[in-house]
């Protein structure tokens, strides 16, 4: 038996899908200060005036508007216009810094990409300044993305710390884990976007190869394919870079060999958590038409996305548990 800040671990026993999503609920509610981060990055979205991105994107929406136009159905085409619409007009540099974060390490946020209805309740604040520049948009993006990074590795290992075993450390050495991981989010960022410019040059490479349509879409289908089982395997890289404390490379190979090893466990957990987070957070949107529904809105998001995020890091410390009594039991078999 294995003692954790939230539960006793059985070490010959794995932990089930729902056991874990049980567990990462508890450390939330016995660790409420985890909300924290999540609850700010939406409050200054809500609060403070927008950087508004619409007319850069104004563009490739009018663009996806005279493709609409074309569908044979009059109805469709109409909705899909109201929604282009929508959501160029939600287009706001935070939300954009936010949705990044989110992308990288699952920062739960309720108001990152929609937020075009949830006027700021601060009369002197409830404006937009449109950014007419992309470069403007880049120099102000990278800051605010790795600052960004530095408070989710904050928020990070406030919850590994309620699902790694209990140990006595000096003073000074959370604030050490916090430095280390947060520049392994900026190593993991960076690979992350490695990948999609990768994926896109392929594409652009073969569009210019092959002058087929056909050949096109399917090699788009591919790399699509492709990149969704890369960014499933690597669902747990946050949380053994948190959690155990090591470099990126070995988080990589950790959340790999537990999906090689509890494969279909580890899906369930990935799609009930893609599940109750994107299923919620229809729910939670629903609350956003006056202030106060905002913040129930807010806070119940970021309730839900930070106990996924601590039952994927339970689930994580759980399963490296029994790989090592799995390999104990096989070096004990070999003497």
């Amino acid at each position: 038996m294995r003692q954790t800040n939230t539960r006793t671990v059985a070490v010959k026993k794995p932990l089930g899908v729902i056991d874990a999503i049980s567990a990462g609920l508890a450390l939330v509610w016995r660790r409420p200060w985890t909300l924290l981060i999540p609850i700010l990055f939406d409050a200054l979205i809500w609060l403070l005036p927008r950087l508004s991105l619409t007319q850069l994107f104004r563009p490739y929406v009018t663009i996806m508007l005279g493709a609409t136009a074309l569908s044979s159905d009059p109805e469709a085409a109409e909705e899909t216009r109201r929604g282009l619409q929508q959501m160029a007009e939600s287009f706001n540099l935070l939300g954009l810094v936010t949705a990044a974060l989110n992308g990288v390490a699952r920062l739960p946020s309720l108001l990152a990409v929609d937020a075009a209805d949830v006027t700021s309740p601060i009369n002197a604040w409830a404006y937009s300044i449109p950014l007419q520049s992309s470069a403007l948009m880049v120099l102000l993006f990278i800051p605010l993305f790795i600052l960004g990074l530095l408070a989710v590795a904050l928020y990070l290992e406030w919850i590994a710390q309620g699902a790694r075993p209990l140990e006595s450390q000096p003073r000074g050495a959370s604030l050490l884990r916090v430095a280390r991981l947060w520049l392994r989010l900026i190593l993991f960022a960076l690979l992350l976007i490695a990948l999609l410019l990768a994926a896109v040059l392929v594409l652009l490479l073969i569009e210019s190869a092959v002058n087929s349509p056909e050949i096109g879409a399917f090699a788009t289908l591919l790399i699509t394919i492709g990149l969704f089982w890369v960014f499933i395997y690597f669902f747990f890289v946050p949380s053994a870079a948190a959690v155990s404390d090591i470099g990126i490379r070995q988080a990589l190979r950790r959340s790999t060999l537990l999906f090689r090893v509890f494969f279909w466990s580890s899906l369930g957990l990935v799609a009930l958590s893609v599940f109750l987070d994107r299923g919620l957070a229809i729910v939670w949107d629903g609350f956003t038409v006056n202030p106060i529904g905002v913040i129930i809105g807010i806070t119940a998001n970021a309730f839900i996305g930070t106990a996924l995020i601590a039952a994927s890091m339970v689930y994580y410390q759980d399963r490296m548990l029994v790989l090592e009594q799995i390999r104990q039991n096989l070096n004990a078999v070999k003497k």
